[in-house]
């Protein structure tokens, strides 16, 4: 089973628990991390020494130095970056390794609880109050890193009675163009038998933004280096002018009549979304090639608006994975209960409340 698009490892993680071997790829390397974390089992008595020898650690750090964060100040309080600052050392004191990664992780999540971002949005908002918000002066850092630790040491817990004997997920590169084996070399052709995945939207998601400040802190990408690695994401939000100064044509009909009308008042965001067509064909073109004849894949995505103009992605990715020899078997559609992709990209933009689940076949 493979998800080109693993976000969270949830995919990944489900795929071990059935008896599968999974494989997984993400252009952000949080969730590469985040990924491989969740699904690896580590001995539960080691992981609760290394967090022993954290907060033991943490008491003697007088460290000042952190890692580059954007807008720090702005984000943090001078007590939370100077405990953050900390804890960090105390964590970099353990080896590279699972339990490091395992503690990364569990401060990754710390990192944004402690910030002064609203928690109901993905991307950081900063907010002064809101209703059933904690205190950050009544609730330390150290405290948010204890609760994490705790809550993720029941998930391992659990993972490791669940997942005896099976596969552990594998990472098929950071491009979900070009997947890749361990050596480098190309994943094999006709090598999946099921591909699940949920894969960006059109410009309606900020992905890099929405985990910069977790990126700095486990010192994943520093400030400078955030452009750089949106660029490698597909469903991106920022497009250089040179390649939009004409209309980008995608090659699907429906599309490229909306989005030449949106040219011709916003280029930009018209080259968003013609960018995100012509990257996710090269994606699905991919996927298709590493896919066993007759091997399924499943597609969940939202449609989304683009300057006034409704942005049908389930109908466009479609009409791509048909053009490429797959038939479709059953389309769902899905309401979205959580907040987590409800937020307004810009005044033209709209409320993402639905996802359309598409199960495509590859022909024998």
């Amino acid at each position: 089973m493979l998800d080109p698009f693993s976000g969270t490892g949830t995919v990944a993680l489900e795929a071990m628990l059935s008896g599968r071997e999974p494989f997984y790829a993400d252009a952000n390397p949080l969730a590469r991390l985040i990924t491989s974390a969740k699904t690896t089992i580590v001995p539960e008595e080691a992981l609760n020494e290394a967090f022993i020898q954290c907060l033991s650690d943490f008491k003697k750090s007088r460290t000042r130095s952190h890692p580059e964060i954007v807008n720090i100040e702005h984000w943090y309080t001078p007590d939370t970056i100077s405990h953050l600052s900390r804890l960090k050392a105390a964590i970099d004191h353990q080896p590279s390794g699972t339990i490091k990664d395992f503690l990364l992780i569990t401060f990754s999540s710390v990192t944004r609880k402690s910030s002064l971002a609203d928690p109901r949005l993905s991307v950081p908002v900063k907010v002064k109050d809101y209703p059933g918000r904690r205190d950050r002066k009544s609730t330390s850092v150290i405290n948010y890193f204890s609760e994490q630790f705790e809550s993720n040491l029941k998930r391992m817990r659990e993972l490791s009675v669940m997942s005896s004997g099976t596969h552990r997920p594998m990472l098929a590169g950071n491009d979900a163009r070009r997947l890749v084996v361990e050596s480098g070399e190309p994943l094999p052709s006709n090598s999946i038998d099921l591909v699940i995945t949920s894969p960006p939207y059109a410009g309606a998601q900020k992905y890099i933004r929405a985990t910069s400040l977790n990126l700095g802190w486990l010192e994943l990408a520093k400030p400078n280096e955030l452009r750089g690695l949106e660029d490698q994401n597909i469903g991106r939000e920022h497009i250089p002018k040179q390649k939009y100064i004409n209309f980008i044509n995608t090659g699907i009909k429906d599309a490229d009549k909306i989005l030449e009308r949106v040219y011709d008042v916003n280029p930009l965001r018209a080259s968003i979304a013609s960018t995100y067509l012509i990257e996710m064909r090269q994606a699905l073109t991919e996927a298709f090639r590493v896919l066993k004849p007759g091997g399924h894949l499943v597609l969940v995505i939202g449609n989304n608006v683009v300057c006034g103009h409704e942005f049908m992605s389930s109908d466009y990715l479609l009409e791509i994975c048909e053009s490429l020899g797959m038939e479709l078997k059953l389309k769902l559609i899905d309401s979205i209960k959580s907040r987590g992709l409800m937020t307004k990209r810009n005044k033209t933009a709209s409320l993402i409340t639905r996802e359309w689940v598409l199960v495509l076949r590859k022909s024998i």
